[in-house]
């Protein structure tokens, strides 16, 4: 794991965009990827991955040819990113917003994506943010993937229910703060 020196430096300079001064506990991280199934994953996207801590355990648990694509916008946790999972197989580490997410993958040329995993703290985001983000999610998880969201409160679930029917919710205690975890399908086009 990344030094934890270099997460809370990173909450402080930037709180809107790194959700919690602590990184996610165990019990966080295992409610999360229980949703994949990593046996069938062909590509999983991570927002804002962070020290990597759920990056680890994907990295762990996904099949070497598993496309795995990391989208971090804070440039020092990128570089860490890099300098940690660079010669990976099949590991693009990617510094920019998820709202450019469809554009990240025509250049990797991941055409589908099975599940994407989001930390990313909605309520300190902009609005028209978050909307751009959920909506370049939305796309390329058509017909058959997953969102899976943990936060730390439900404010934005009317955002979320807009590109996204909602499959799970579980609330994790053993997390500092506790964390909602969000599992949501995208809604068809015949029911838009």
């Amino acid at each position: 794991m990344l030094p934890l020196s270099s997460f809370v430096g990173e909450f402080f300079r930037n709180p809107a965009t790194v959700g919690s001064l602590i990184s996610s506990s165990r019990e966080l991280t295992d409610k999360v990827t229980e949703s994949i199934d990593f046996n069938e994953a062909g590509c999983i996207v991570e927002y804002g991955p962070g020290t990597g801590v759920f990056t680890d355990i994907l990295m762990q648990r996904r099949r070497p040819e598993t496309v795995l694509v990391l989208i971090e916008v804070n440039r020092r946790f990128a570089q860490l990113l890099r300098q940690r999972y660079t010669g990976q197989p099949n590991v693009h580490i990617v510094h920019g917003s998820a709202d450019e997410t469809e554009q990240y993958l025509r250049k990797f040329e991941v055409e589908r994506v099975d599940y994407v995993v989001c930390g990313l703290p909605f309520s300190s985001l902009p609005r028209r943010l978050g909307w751009r983000i959920l909506e370049h999610t939305q796309h390329p998880l058509q017909p058959t993937g997953k969102l899976i969201l943990f936060q730390y409160s439900l404010q934005n679930k009317k955002l979320f229910n807009r590109f996204f029917r909602q499959l799970s919710e579980a609330h994790v205690l053993l997390n500092l703060p506790p964390a909602y975890v969000l599992v949501y399908e995208p809604i068809g086009e015949k029911e838009e």
